[in-house]
């Protein structure tokens, strides 16, 4: 994969899917920002959903093989991103999320994408990890 990404975006709600490297995480989050708000999550929630993203794109990047694929969709009032990559994957006590020491250099990013998601879902096989993510929409 070349360090450029591929966008396959439709708007109107419809799926957003970009693969993506390290180079192009700030054209990601601008795209997956864009996206939630269309889709009708309130700026504050759809910054915390932008900053999850982040964090599981960038650990794609720097843990699963230096590029994953991202894909959102919209489904029954719930927003659904899925990132993959290539990567080993987790030892189960890493998957774990949860509070690092103050001291820790590592090992916040999960835990702080259960914090700002209402699900949080880590699957792990031969062909890499898939982290799912998900937001409830506000009712109208």
């Amino acid at each position: 994969m070349t360090a450029t990404s591929k966008t396959y975006a439709f708007f109107d709600n419809g799926p957003l899917q970009i693969a993506f490297t390290a180079p192009s995480l700030s054209y990601l989050r601008a795209q997956v920002r864009a996206w939630t708000a269309e889709a009708g999550l309130p700026w504050e929630r759809c910054e915390e959903f932008v900053l999850a993203v982040d964090e599981i794109a960038a650990n794609a990047v720097l843990h699963g093989g230096g590029h994953g694929i991202l894909t959102m969709h919209q489904h029954h009032g719930t927003l659904h991103c899925q990132v993959a990559d290539q990567g080993p994957g987790f030892t189960d006590s890493a998957a774990a999320p949860a509070c690092s020491t103050e001291t820790a250099e590592n090992g916040r990013g999960l835990w702080m994408v259960q914090q700002l998601t209402d699900h949080l879902d880590i699957t792990t096989n031969i062909r890499g990890t898939t982290v799912t993510i998900t937001v409830t929409l506000p009712t109208s």
